[in-house]
């Protein structure tokens, strides 16, 4: 079978998460600024001699060399998928790139949730890069974990990255350290209500896998996160943020470039039916982008790569709380109610509904009291400074 002579290999993976480059490159060219980095990996060769390499996922932004002096490969290179980012070259400043980007009435919107959410809670911003505690980085990587896990069980969809938190985990301190992957956290005081993992290269950043705390979902933390990422990438001297592949309609509003990301299809050079096989899985490629570009596509051809299908995605289910809130003209008298902390974890499930009443009321979360209605079964009291709201589950 065809599949069994393919090795495919990801070069965001090898590159990004790794820091290093397959063995059969010579360098690498950053065309945003013309720095060539060459080739420290000392990996034999010989596991890649006897394969069709078709190696993913190589972003335009970086131009690779195969070292044909020192070894036996060669490639035929495709560009099968579309990858979204945003150039900050074209602009002076981060208010010159939401002025232009996003438009003034949409530029008006995100900043008002920047500021709608500092105003209901003790917000800060923090980005590790180049130091962490170790155990702080500890704790956040549990808190990122559970922040997935918690909205994909929401979704009923399983996160693409659980098949490589192990790596993940035990690769990103050592990574912040060198300066070649952060941590972007925004904090409600001490808690963390959102995770970025970005990986770093010279003038570039990769944004790579990202969570946020569901209860918080009304607010719109993914806009406010990409908000201050953006701006601490013009005050360091960044030039581009890649958003990866994969057409998702967020990134349409935020990203001003889209490219082709390329594919070498690598090949021993020695072995002359590895030169043709090389090609026709490089014509495979093109036909099937063209056939997916025009929406024709009769059957799945992927199983030439892979084997096999794979199983395709579930419908995503809002599961959230049901709740209703009503007008309540006084407090029910003390004997009658028990204050809640939404802090306790057997409370938690109130921080959804409690969050989205601070989101319209405007209340800053320090000035609302929780209590339970000792008489009656799953009913709350929101008090607010001016506002007494009854919370039926």
């Amino acid at each position: 079978m065809i599949h069994k002579r393919l090795q495919k290999l990801n070069f965001f993976f090898e590159f990004f998460e790794r820091n290093t480059l397959f063995p059969f490159y010579e360098s690498v060219n950053n065309n945003t600024n013309g720095n060539i980095t060459c080739n420290q990996n000392t990996e034999e060769i010989g596991t890649y001699k006897n394969s069709i390499n078709v190696v993913n996922f190589i972003p335009p932004y970086l131009d690779l060399k195969i070292n044909k002096q020192s070894t036996p490969f060669r490639a035929f290179q495709v560009k099968p998928r579309l990858g979204y980012m945003i150039d900050l070259n074209a602009f002076a400043n981060v208010d010159d790139y939401f002025k232009v980007q996003l438009g003034s009435r949409k530029k008006k919107t995100v900043l008002a949730g920047v500021k709608r959410l500092e105003s209901c809670f003790d917000i800060s911003y923090k980005m590790y890069f180049g130091e962490i505690d170790v155990l702080e980085y500890e704790f956040l990587f549990s808190e990122f974990e559970r922040m997935i896990t918690k909205r994909f069980e929401q979704r009923k969809q399983e996160h693409a990255g659980y098949k490589r938190w192990t790596l993940y985990k035990k690769s990103v301190y050592d990574l912040i350290l060198k300066k070649r992957a952060s941590l972007f956290v925004i904090y409600n005081r001490k808690k963390a209500i959102v995770i970025d993992l970005n990986y770093h290269f010279e003038n570039i950043l990769d944004s790579a896998m990202s969570s946020y705390d569901i209860d918080y979902a009304k607010f719109g933390l993914g806009n406010i996160a990409l908000i201050k990422q953006v701006e601490w990438c013009f005050d360091n001297d960044y030039k581009r943020v890649d958003m990866r592949w994969g057409e998702v309609p967020y990134k349409h509003v935020w990203c001003n470039v889209i490219e082709e990301y390329k594919c070498d299809v690598v090949y021993n050079k020695n072995i002359p039916t590895d030169m043709l096989l090389a090609f026709l899985v490089s014509k495979f490629l093109n036909l099937k982008k063209l056939l997916e570009g025009r929406k024709i596509l009769p059957f799945k051809l992927n199983w030439v790569l892979r084997g096999k299908e794979p199983k395709a995605p579930i419908a995503n289910i809002d599961g959230s709380l049901s709740y209703k809130l009503e007008d309540l003209d006084e407090l029910p008298s003390q004997e009658n109610i028990s204050p809640i902390d939404l802090n306790d974890t057997d409370f938690q499930f109130l921080r959804y509904p409690v969050y989205n009443y601070i989101y319209a009321s405007l209340e800053h979360a320090k000035n609302l009291n929780i209590y339970s209605i000792n008489t009656e079964k799953n009913v709350y009291v929101i008090q607010g400074k001016s506002k007494l709201k009854k919370l039926i589950l």
